[in-house]
């Protein structure tokens, strides 16, 4: 029973000292997430997709843009809308993504699901003043990478994607234009 006693106070010691060891991250993380904290709210207005020949296809879209956990992740949903030859309105587009800052890495993690299931963990990157860039690779086609501007002024969200086959050629296939409006 001794033996008991003094196994548990140890795993108990030890299981406290783990948490005291990781406890600098919350204030490195809230204070990396700082940079993206603008972009909290309701953000509305028109994109566009061209996703092969044709013409390019509209929606109207929705962004809600959560902080959780006390500042250390963002959470943001997008709604894509459209109208279909019914006249009826449908969702063409809806998925959720976490945006988080690991302290090991000294890297963003944006990881993004789709209605259909697919998901994908892309890189983030700041690039300047309110000026950001996110994207991954697509097995065997090539790579993906959107880059966002915000005017907070103007309260303006402008996002254009790109697609390469070689990483170095560029094609836009992609763009939305938004308000902040809560």
């Amino acid at each position: 029973m001794k033996k008991l006693t003094m196994t548990l106070t140890l795993l108990a010691a030890l299981s406290c000292a783990n948490l005291l060891a990781q406890a600098p991250a919350e204030p490195v993380n809230k204070e990396k997430m700082k940079v993206v904290a603008g972009w909290v709210g309701r953000w509305q207005g028109e994109g566009w997709m061209q996703m092969g020949p044709g013409e390019p296809k509209k929606s109207s879209v929705d962004e809600k843009i959560e902080s959780k956990l006390e500042g250390t992740v963002m959470l943001v949903e997008g709604i894509g809308k459209a109208t279909n030859a019914s006249g009826q309105e449908i969702v063409v587009h809806h998925a959720l993504a976490v945006l988080s800052y690991d302290q090991q890495s000294g890297q963003y993690k944006f990881k993004s699901y789709l209605k259909d299931g697919r998901s994908t963990d892309a890189w983030f990157n700041v690039t300047g003043e309110n000026k950001f860039q996110w994207g991954f690779d697509i097995p065997t086609r090539g790579k993906s990478r959107y880059t966002i501007v915000i005017d907070p002024a103007k309260k303006i969200w402008n996002e254009i994607g790109e697609f390469s086959a070689d990483g170095t050629t560029w094609s836009k296939f992609f763009e939305m234009n938004l308000k902040k409006t809560e």
